[in-house]
């Protein structure tokens, strides 16, 4: 019988060995990049390959990318990274010598110019490949990039784009960046995520505040810090921790020198990058989780769902598909971040601190919407319909 990559958690896929197809079995191909670093694409992209695995009716292989081996060298471009292309060009030619590909999902590089040429110069190769492409957008925000003025980089996107099968978004707000290129079959597909809800790290502390991503200007770590000051003054028993990574050209030394300036040493935990089990810790301590975002290329706050497993109250900007996530009726506040962020979070905190705290509401939210075991309309089951459907 033709074996699946076993995919266990989201480092594993690194080490999945390709395979040859049994033709009695479609054959999948999930291009990208897997932890490490750690990063909301990276983690769904080896959980993604992990659904696939799980479903023994398909032949599952990776095409591996490993153009960012950490934050440093995000969005930046160099010799390194021209390297790793011709890698992975040689790479996508011995899995088609190994036979033909059904459907392959290619992640969207986003709107920054490095990732768009990235997929200028793998595209064509792929298109030839595969006999389906798939291309998800879980970086997102190119639509506005180009809204105001449709130069030769979109043109060219856009013409690459509309020859892939269909598209993959998160939520309906991100229908945007496929719509905006013309392409036509456009899947809503939430990510989904095992239940790890520990009870016996179910120990919240009082007035305990978790943020946990990407710390940079974009994902509002200044304005959370600026925020958190202002309730700080007034809550003598509030603490944030920061569970993340700097994203360039945000650093260490300018986070810990506005933690200083801000008067705030000794009621902010910097936690660094967590995983496994001191991750769940964080969630399982925390009373509140914030998430003040106003990144360009937001597309699906995962933390947000993770946060809704623990049953914790939520702060999120009201910023592209955060509401789509949150759902109408969750437990916390989603506040427009408006001229003024840092007023406009301090306010929110606020409120949210005065709310009574129901942790109930978010975890039936978790489980009704977001829990992999009791999702329908997965991965597997969306390259089921596509490969029963005319190219």
């Amino acid at each position: 019988m033709q074996r699946t990559a076993t995919v266990n958690d989201p480092t594993a896929a690194r080490n999945h060995e390709p395979r040859k197809s049994a033709r009695c079995q479609p054959r999948i191909v999930v291009a990208g990049q897997v932890p490490p670093p750690m990063g909301g694409q990276n983690v769904m992209i080896a959980r993604i390959l992990a659904q696939f695995a799980a479903a023994p009716e398909f032949a599952t292989e990776h095409l591996a990318f490993q153009f960012t081996p950490d934050f440093k060298t995000v969005r930046r471009g160099g010799f390194a990274k021209l390297f790793e292309l011709g890698k992975v060009l040689a790479r996508l030619a011995a899995l088609r010598l190994r036979g033909p590909i059904d459907l392959l999902l290619y992640p969207a590089g986003g709107p920054q110019t490095v990732p768009i040429v990235r997929d200028l110069l793998l595209l064509p190769w792929v298109l030839l490949a595969a006999h389906r492409v798939a291309v998800q957008f879980h970086a997102a925000g190119a639509a506005d990039r180009f809204a105001a003025k449709r130069g030769g980089l979109c043109r060219m996107l856009a013409f690459l784009y509309r020859r892939c099968f269909a598209a993959i978004v998160m939520t309906e707000f991100n229908r945007r960046d496929p719509e905006f290129f013309g392409m036509r079959r456009i899947a809503v597909v939430p990510h989904r995520l095992p239940d790890e809800f520990d009870a016996a790290l179910a120990q919240p502390v009082s007035g305990r505040f978790l943020y946990l991503g990407h710390l940079c200007p974009d994902k509002g770590t200044p304005t959370l810090l600026r925020a958190f000051a202002q309730i700080a003054a007034h809550h003598p028993h509030a603490t944030l921790e920061l569970a993340g990574e700097t994203l360039p050209p945000f650093s260490e030394s300018a986070l810990h020198q506005l933690i200083r300036e801000l008067g705030l040493e000794s009621r902010v935990i910097l936690s660094g990058v967590l995983t496994g089990r001191a991750k769940l810790a964080a969630f399982g301590r925390a009373e509140l989780f914030v998430f003040p975002s106003v990144a360009p290329y937001e597309s699906f706050g995962l933390v947000l769902v993770e946060a809704m497993m623990w049953g914790l109250p939520i702060v999120a900007t009201d910023w592209r598909g955060n509401r789509d996530v949150l759902g109408p009726d969750f437990a916390g506040l989603c506040y427009p971040p408006g001229p003024d962020p840092v007023a406009a979070l301090s306010t929110a905190l606020a409120a949210a601190l005065g709310q009574p705290a129901d942790r109930t509401k978010n975890r039936r939210l978790f489980l009704d919407r977001f829990h992999l075991e009791t999702a329908t309309d997965d991965y597997p089951a969306l390259a089921r319909r596509w490969l029963r459907a005319d190219a």
